[in-house]
């Protein structure tokens, strides 16, 4: 083994804990493409999120951080895409707490669809409010659309994406209050919430999979010369 490539900085500190000798450990983050559609603009009123309907996203967090801004900006409403998956589907028990919100007509769940540019670009804030992620995809995909993204700073991706204050928002895990903070900051700040938006666009770019692809080959070529070395010195 001459190689082991992670997703995240995290997830390749532990592989380096290991102590693999003569094994070469380097994160190299998952690669998304720029969308085909213009940016998300910054003057929408609609906060989004995407992925499974189960408790590890913590969809109920996020109706509840939103309900908490809801009442002071009427005219922002909340859409969350996705579907449960084989072991857990949370829909109906998330409707109810919409409605208990008193969000029935704010707050909604499309449903998986698919591209998701096209929904991305609809809104001019994303949220993630998971409780751990592989990697942090939705983050970038958002951020690839032109969204600034309030996400809870969970292991592993999103530190490692987001560089909070300046392209997106990071807040602690389980706290709707938190979220809430960091939503009604943008939602009431204009300029801020476009400048973030800019910030996420132009910062999204490090993921495009040329670049990607650039750091895969350079690795690739390093561990070949060191092998064409290796085997000159034997």
């Amino acid at each position: 083994l001459d190689a082991v490539t992670t997703v995240t900085e995290a997830d390749a500190r532990a592989y380096r804990g290991l102590g693999l000798p003569g094994v070469r450990i380097e994160a190299v983050p998952n690669s998304v493409p720029a969308p085909s559609l213009p940016p998300a603009d910054p003057a929408a009123k609609t906060v989004v999120a995407a992925g499974r309907l189960t408790r590890v996203k913590r969809y109920d967090v996020l109706i509840d951080a939103f309900a908490e801004v809801a009442g002071d900006h009427p005219d922002w409403k909340l859409r969350i895409y996705g579907s449960g998956d084989a072991v857990q589907d949370l829909r109906q028990p998330l409707a109810r707490r919409i409605e208990e919100r008193g969000l029935g007509e704010r707050a909604f769940l499309m449903g998986s669809v698919t591209p998701l540019e096209p929904e991305w670009v609809k809104g001019s804030i994303a949220a993630v409010t998971s409780q751990r992620e592989s990697f942090g995809m939705t983050i970038v995909e958002a951020m690839r659309c032109g969204l600034p993204v309030v996400s809870t700073d969970c292991p592993h991706g999103p530190r490692e994406i987001i560089e909070d204050g300046v392209d997106g928002r990071l807040v602690p895990v389980d706290d709707a209050a938190a979220v809430a903070r960091a939503l009604r900051e943008l939602i009431e700040d204009d300029e801020l919430r476009a400048k973030t938006a800019r910030a996420a666009l132009a910062a999204s770019e490090r993921f495009d999979p040329a670049r990607i692809a650039a750091r895969h080959e350079a690795l690739w070529t390093e561990l070949l010369d060191r092998g064409a070395s290796r085997r000159a010195h034997s």
